[in-house]
Order: C-alpha cells, then sequence, then structure tokens
C-alpha cells in the first residue's frame, strides 16, 4: 500500500486507529490559579492539547486518540475559586499568533477552558473529593485505553509534604487499582541547601517513587537548550576541540533587566545563587560539559553521564565567587527597619540580613576531569542588568601557530573570526547580538550540520547589530530554531511521553547542591550598583585562580585562601565534640565529620602520590572494598581526579567471589566511583581475578596465586606504598574476619581466598596481614555511629584484652611503615549532636 494512500485511509476511515494507542491523560494543577500557572503554565497546556489534536492534519493523526481532563486546584474556596480560575484561563490561555484569526484554535481554546475544572483543596477531606472526582474520570474513559494521572505542584515547595502526604493517603491506592501510573512533577526550588534538598527528596521517596518524580527545571525545555547534545553529537568536529587543550573558557550567562518584582519575600530567602545558579545554569553546564552518551536515545546513559559530570565540579568557594545588589533593593518598603541605613556603602556584610541578599552572581567553577582541567566555567547571572539575555559561549584558545602560507588572512578578510567560538543563543530580548534562538558557530570550523529543530540561515537580518559576542555577524555560521516552542509545552510534552532525560532526578539534584551547599550559606562581600551598571561595576577579571571586579583590581596579590576554603566537600557545621586525642592504639589518629575525613584522606594520598612518583616514578595504592571507602572514591573523583594517574597503580586489597558485574562486586564500586572518572591507564588497573572463565574463585585455577604473581612482577619489593582499609563492626579488616585460619599464614603468602566471611558473600579473596604489613602507609577509614561500639571495644583491647584472633584490625602493624587512623566524630564519640546552623 502506498504511502500517501495510506495516510488519505487514515484520515478518512477509522483504521489508524487501530494502530495508534489510546491514552488519556488527567492533568492535576496544583495551584491552578497562582502567578506560575497565570504566565505560563495554561498556556503550555493548551499549546500541549492543541498539538495533540490536529484533526485533519496527517502527521497528527496517530495522536488524536490522546484524550485529556484537567483539574486545577486551589486553597480558594470552590465559588470563589471557579470565578478567579475563569479570570486566568480567559486571559491565559490563547491562540498562537501565527493561528490568532484561525476559528478552528479559537473553538479549541474555548473546549479547553470549558474542559478545566476547579477544585478546592484547603482540607484533608477535600482530597477525598478530588479522589472521587478523578475515579469518575478514570471509569469513563474507553476500555484498553492507556491511563495516567500527572500531579503538577505548582506551590510553595513548604506545601509539597502537605498536599503529598495527603494525595498519598487518600488517592494513591484507588488510582493504582484502576490501572492508572502516577507521575508527579515538582516545581522549584528543590531544597534551601543540601541537607534541606535531601529531607525533602527522602520525604517524597517515601511517598513515591523514583521513576514517577519530575522535577521542573524550565531551561531545560527551551528550543535551544533542548539541541545542545544532539548539535554536539552530529558535529564531530566541534566535539573534539571540546577540551582544555582548545577551550579557553566557557561563559554561560543568564541576565535579566527586571527586579524581583513581587517575588520580594521569596527572594530574601532565595538570593540568586538559589534562584538561578544552582538549578539553571549548573543544568546548562552539564549539557555543554557533560560526556557524549554512545546514543542520544538511550536515556539511562545519558543520565549517568550528567550525573557523573555534576560529581567532578568542584565546590565553588568564596574567592572564586562576586556578588552584588542593585542598589533600590534595599530600599523597597518592605525592608524599612532592617538595616537599611548601610545600603549605598560599597561593600556589605551578610549579617545585615535581606540589606545583603545578593541580586547578582559571578562564580568560577572547576571541572577536575582530564578532559576540562583548568577550564573556567564562568557561571553570571542577574536582575536588573544592561541587557536581557541568556547564552553559553565557548571561547576557543588562539593555540593554532601558522608555518606556511602565513599572509596574516585572519585579519584582512572579513569572513574571518576575530574570536574562535560556539554560541548557543538562548534567549535574547535586548537590541544586541542576533534576534531569534540559535547556535553560531565561527568560520574557522567548517559548517556545522544543524540537529533537528534547528535549520541553517545567512539571513543578515537575523542580527541586531554589526558587533555579535565581539565578533561581526560575517563570521558566523547560523543554525537558527525553526519553530520557537514555548519551554513549558516542550516539557508537559515530555512529561506525557515519559521522556525524564529533561528533568532533574534525585541523584543530580543533590550532586547540584553538592557544588553550591558551601557558598549559599557562606558570608558574602555585596556591591550596590545601579539598574543596567552604567558604571561598570560588575564588569570583572580571572586573577590567581579567583575572580576581582575590575574597578577593584589595584594588582595587589590575592589574600590567601583559608584552609576551609580548600575543602572541597560541603562545609557542615562543626560538631560540639569533645577533644579528641591525637593518637589511637599508638598510631596517628586524624577526627574530623565524615565528609571533611573523606577529604583530608584523600589529600594525603595526593601528597604520597606526588612524593612517590617524583622519586620512583610510580605509586602503588591498594584499596579495599565495603561501603566505607565510598566517600574517599567519591573525593578522590570529584577532587583529585588530577593526580598523576599515568604513574598510579589501584590495586584490591579484597574481593567478593561475584561477577564484576554483580552488584556486590568491590570493583564495580571502585569502578563506578572513581576509576571512570580518571585518566589512569587500563594497564595500571589491577582487579583480583575472582571470576575466570565463568569460574569463581576456582582454587584449581589459582586466582590467588596469580594476584601474587602479578604483585610480585610490578610492585617493587612487593611492598604497596599506601593502603587503604576499613573496619568491620566485629573488628574484621580486608576480607580476614575473627577466626579465620588466614590470620596466622605464612609471610611468604601474600593472597589468600577465604571461605569465612557474611552467608551472602561468604567466599572473598583478599590480602593478607603480612603483605598488608610490608607497606609503607596504612590508612584505616573509620565513619558512622555504629562504629562506635567496636571503636571502644578497640580502645580496651589497646589495655590488653583482646587479641588477632578476636580483632583482625589489630594485625595491621607495618614492619617498616606507618598507620594512621582516620575517625568520624560519630564513630568516635557516638551520639553527639551538630550545633544548629546558624
Amino acid at each position: 500500500m502506498g504511502y500517501h494512500l495510506l495516510l488519505t485511509i487514515c484520515i478518512f476511515s477509522a483504521v489508524c486507529s487501530i494502530r495508534a494507542e489510546r491514552q488519556h491523560t488527567i492533568f492535576v494543577l496544583v495551584g491552578g490559579t497562582g502567578d506560575l500557572a497565570a504566565r505560563y503554565l495554561w498556556d503550555g497546556l493548551f499549546n500541549l492539547y492543541y498539538s495533540q489534536h490536529g484533526v485533519g492534519i496527517p502527521e497528527k493523526s496517530a495522536a488524536v486518540n490522546h484524550t485529556f481532563d484537567f483539574l486545577a486546584a486551589g486553597r480558594t474556596a470552590q465559588d470563589e475559586g471557579n470565578i478567579i480560575l475563569n479570570s486566568v484561563l480567559k486571559s491565559s490561555v490563547k491562540c498562537p499568533e501565527e493561528l490568532s484569526q484561525d476559528t478552528f484554535c479559537a473553538k479549541r481554546v474555548t473546549e479547553f477552558i470549558n474542559k478545566v475544572v476547579y477544585m478546592s483543596l484547603k482540607e484533608e477531606e477535600d482530597f477525598a473529593i478530588l479522589c472521587t472526582e478523578i475515579q469518575d474520570l478514570l471509569s469513563r474513559t474507553t476500555p484498553n485505553t492507556k491511563q495516567e494521572l500527572i500531579l503538577y505542584l505548582a506551590i510553595a515547595p513548604s506545601a509539597y509534604e502537605t498536599v503529598a502526604e495527603r494525595f498519598h493517603r487518600k488517592c494513591l491506592r484507588k488510582v493504582r487499582d484502576l490501572g492508572a501510573s502516577l507521575k508527579v512533577a515538582l516545581e522549584k526550588p528543590f531544597g534551601l541547601d543540601k541537607r534541606s534538598a535531601e529531607v525533602m527528596s527522602e520525604k517524597i521517596l517515601s511517598l513515591f517513587k523514583e521513576k514517577e518524580l519530575f522535577r521542573v527545571d524550565h531551561y531545560l525545555g527551551k528550543p535551544v537548550v533542548k539541541s545542545i547534545l544532539p548539535f554536539r553529537y552530529l558535529n564531530p568536529h566541534i566535539e573534539k576541540r571540546l577540551n582544555k587543550n582548545h577551550v579557553d573558557r566557557v561563559e554561560i550567562f543568564l541576565k535579566e533587566t527586571v527586579d524581583v518584582e513581587d517575588r520580594l519575600t521569596l527572594y530574601n530567602t532565595m538570593g540568586i545563587l538559589r534562584d538561578v545558579h544552582q538549578n539553571h545554569l549548573t543544568q546548562l553546564l552539564a549539557l555543554i560539559a557533560m560526556d557524549l552518551p554512545s546514543s542520544l536515545s538511550d536515556e539511562a546513559q545519558v543520565q549517568e553521564n550528567k550525573g557523573r559530570l555534576l560529581r567532578q565540579v568542584a565546590s565553588v568557594r568564596r574567592h572564586n565567587s562576586l556578588f552584588g545588589q542593585y542598589r533600590q533593593y534595599a530600599s523597597y518598603e518592605e525592608l524599612k527597619g532592617s538595616s537599611a541605613k548601610d545600603v549605598g556603602t560599597s561593600t556589605l556584610n551578610s549579617t545585615l540580613g535581606a540589606v545583603s541578599v545578593p541580586t547578582f552572581a559571578a562564580c568560577m567553577l572547576n571541572i577536575n576531569s582530564p578532559r576540562w582541567h583548568g577550564v573556567p566555567f564562568l557561571l553570571v547571572s542577574g536582575k536588573q542588568l544592561d541587557v536581557r539575555e541568556s547564552y553559553i559561549r565557548i571561547v576557543f584558545k588562539d593555540n593554532r601557530v601558522c608555518v606556511s602560507q602565513c599572509s596574516h588572512k585572519k585579519s584582512s578578510t572579513l569572513d574571518s573570526p576575530v574570536i574562535s567560538q560556539v554560541v548557543f543563543h538562548i534567549d535574547n530580548m535586548s537590541e544586541r547580538n542576533i534576534g531569534v534562538p540559535s547556535v553560531l558557530v565561527s568560520k574557522d570550523f567548517t559548517y556545522p550540520e544543524c540537529s533537528s529543530g534547528l535549520q541553517e540561515s545567512e539571513d543578515p537580518g537575523l542580527f541586531r547589530s554589526q558587533d555579535v559576542y565581539g565578533d561581526r555577524q560575517e563570521s558566523f555560521h547560523v543554525c537558527v530554531v525553526v519553530k520557537h516552542t514555548q519551554a513549558y509545552q516542550s516539557l508537559f510534552k515530555d512529561l506525557v511521553e515519559s521522556n525524564s532525560a529533561n528533568f532533574v532526578n534525585t541523584q543530580h539534584l543533590l550532586l547540584s547542591w553538592q557544588i553550591w551547599d558551601y557558598l549559599v550559606n557562606a558570608p558574602k562581600k555585596v556591591v550596590t550598583y545601579n539598574k543596567a551598571d552604567p558604571e561598570t561595576r560588575l564588569n570583572f577579571i580571572i586573577k590567581d585562580n579567583g575572580l576581582v571586579f575590575v574597578k577593584d583590581d589595584e594588582d595587589q596579590p590575592a589574600e590567601p585562601v583559608p584552609e576551609d576554603e580548600k575543602v572541597i566537600t560541603r562545609s557542615e557545621v562543626m560538631h560540639d565534640y569533645v577533644q579528641t586525642p591525637a593518637s589511637f592504639l599508638g598510631h596517628k589518629l586524624v577526627t574530623s565529620h565524615a565528609d571533611h575525613l573523606a577529604f583530608l584522606l584523600a589529600r594525603d594520598i595526593d601528597r604520597a602520590a606526588e612524593r612517590e612518583i617524583e622519586s620512583k616514578g610510580s605509586f602503588h595504592l591498594a584499596l579495599a572494598g565495603g561501603s566505607s571507602l565510598l566517600k574517599v572514591f567519591k573525593m578522590l573523583a570529584q577532587s583529585f581526579a588530577n593526580l598523576h594517574w599515568h604513574a598510579i597503580h589501584v590495586w584490591q586489597v579484597d574481593e567478593r567471589c561475584v561477577p564484576h558485574q554483580d552488584e556486590h562486586s568491590n570493583f564495580q564500586t571502585l569502578d563506578r566511583e572513581l576509576l571512570r572518572f580518571v585518566d589512569i591507564p587500563y594497564s595500571n588497573i589491577h582487579p583480583m581475578p575472582v571470576d575466570t572463565g565463568g569460574s569463581l574463585c576456582d582454587p584449581e585455577l589459582g586466582g590467588a596465586h596469580a594476584y601474587s604473581d602479578t604483585i610480585q612482577h610490578i610492585v617493587p619489593n612487593s611492598q604497596f606504598d599506601m593502603v587503604v582499609v576499613g573496619v568491620g563492626t566485629d573488628g574484621h579488616v580486608a576480607s580476614l574476619f575473627p577466626g579465620s585460619p588466614d590470620l596466622r599464614v605464612d609471610s611468604s603468602t601474600h593472597v589468600v581466598v577465604t571461605n569465612n566471611g557474611p552467608s551472602n558473600t561468604q567466599h572473598r579473596m583478599t590480602l593478607t596481614l603480612p603483605i598488608i604489613n610490608k607497606s609503607r602507609r596504612v590508612a584505616v577509614f573509620v565513619t558512622g555511629v555504629h562504629k562506635q561500639q567496636i571503636v571502644n571495644q578497640l580502645e580496651a583491647v589497646g589495655h590488653g584484652k583482646g587479641s588477632v584472633d578476636m580483632y583482625p584490625i589489630l594485625g595491621v602493624n607495618p614492619v617498616n611503615g606507618t598507620v594512621t587512623w582516620y575517625m568520624d566524630y560519630k564513630a568516635y564519640a557516638g551520639g553527639y549532636q551538630e550545633r544548629p546552623a546558624m
């Protein structure tokens, strides 16, 4: 059957309905009469509804069987709420400009408005009424129809928990009993810091499944933003230059000309970092810097690569951040009496409260990966600036040296770019640069392939000025957005189609907060600037690995970075613990809170590696398995990815006798959390051979002997430079458990297979005490309140009450090396409480 004939049959008969899947979506918009709904959400929902009902349009024929019901929920009483909702819908829902005179579209507007039903949702019993309405709508659906309920929370995050709990209690089981799937969409902000985000996430995940959660960042729905990964994928000649060898810097800007408008109360809590940097700008950074997956259709790999990138971004500190506040902010009526007398000074201290809330921030982010090490990523946003625009600008180094046929063509040819750059021009409402969302590529690159939704253009009328991102308009290839789809409409489509790649999952949320957690709570110096910054107070330079306002730069050396500024993890409030001693069981003791402790151990590994590599050209590091060392692996990956990994050999202390792809495999954890993040040669990775030809720890295959032989051939004198282990709650070390005969092997036995482990993974391969005690350094990492009992027992042992058979960790005593205990406060001192954050 010919293609055109099939289309004709589809349009004029019911044949297509056989092939098209029936789907019905009930969309419950909680906060349906609020400001966000009025400005963006209802218009976006109407455009989605209209796009799914293109009667008479062949390409829409397969979507005709998608039907919708819309419920708007709010705290206003029913009758008053109906009036408000009707007013909101009539002012918000309109046909697209190109269809403003289209009678069919006008009918669809009326039809859409009439479909929206208001539900008062103030008291708990109101949820029972809502559930009855949902049940009734689901029961009307045609048989064999795929049904789903979307609960969209466009409300203050403080109300998430109440609404979610009541919905869970009153509705969830009924929805699932009727066979409908559930999606819960959440609007930002998602917490005010990492801890509050963790608490919020834990609560939401206790009510709903991760796959049911869709956290909305509307920037991920913008056409140019959605084109970033496809554009990179289609243009390998550009992609291969996205690294430290070619990129000078990356600018990610979101500039606004408006003030905080009617968001003052919220903004006093949020500030610019929480409002823009932690979410929008960080998501843009991830898209531009993450490694491309092998296939863009592999959603799981896209999410994994994005998470890997976020983990490699160092925590932002004060020395690489600058802050400003527009002058009018502190003079608002709501702020009178809160230190307003200090407004007008050039520098404000954060103790002034709302007066010092930043409305401008410039932050330099560093990515600790072999690909991006040393490339500054400048994230800048602010209110009341000179123009409204947002973009990602990749500026390339001018590091190509001409040897032959050098006639200075670059300076004499109009088409030759002054600056080599690629710009993802997301939005622009100013009179400069280019007037449409687009991707601009300097002409020293060959013409790029425009990804889906973009098209090549040579129309000079697109430009609003001759000077475009510091270059001439003639210097760019241009891919423009074909159709500017509203961000929320695009995200609603993704939501309906279950495309989670354009939403923020829990892991990415917490990783993003890890980047910003220190800075949002740190004291800040905030300069004031006038509207549009005519005095250019906000211009800055990169200096001594930090940022300095141009007007403040007097060629003075940068102040030394305080020790706490060097910590790359979230700076938790210190604990009120008793003083801890300097030693434990006769060895050096290092104590701190868990995240900082992991940093200190990673730093000591870094320093030891540097010394050994300088003296003998290599560093042999043996790492134990188990959950205790996860923080250390992550810290090495995030903050020390640029160690001299080419000269570092990584060995395993112990391994479970399971395949490496098994979730219990120590090597899988080591690879997932550390090795894949660093530029280490494959030949420098030495996993224990527990899985040989499908046989696990088969003694006839001699895996233990083979590993021992490998150590003897590669490790000088079979002496590891550093061994990192944990301690079990029973006192075991490596996979040497109490009472094991393997605790008493002779000095020539370096690796054994033991069967004394827990029942779930009883068989294990492990280094023995003789080879551990031959190492130069042993680090014992102990964290968590659940380890306090064994710590107390070991302290008692220190007074002659135990043996190696009872507590194998006591057998760790290097002959010519050192032992250092790294112990967090909870393991050492137990249940002391943190001071509340001030």
